[in-house]
């Protein structure tokens, strides 16, 4: 396991106080659970945009919803 150091202003530092406080947990694990769910959250948010763009591209030619019924009809 690695060591890293980051400083926190006084806002932050207290909320990783407190929180570690609350969840009787160490500051590191909030760190690396907060980080998780970062990484959780970039990834939806590349889904979404994907398939917002794979949508546009459905709508702006009406033959990909027919092949798309074709094969669905398999």
């Amino acid at each position: 396991m690695r060591t890293y150091t980051i400083r926190l202003d006084d806002q932050f530092f207290e909320l990783l106080e407190n929180l570690s406080k609350k969840t009787r947990s160490p500051k590191s694990l909030i760190v690396k659970r907060a980080l998780l769910l970062y990484e959780r959250e970039l990834e939806r948010q590349e889904m979404l945009k994907n398939l917002i763009e794979s949508a546009r591209e459905l709508a702006e030619d009406p033959e990909n919803l027919r092949d798309i019924e074709e094969l669905g009809g398999r």
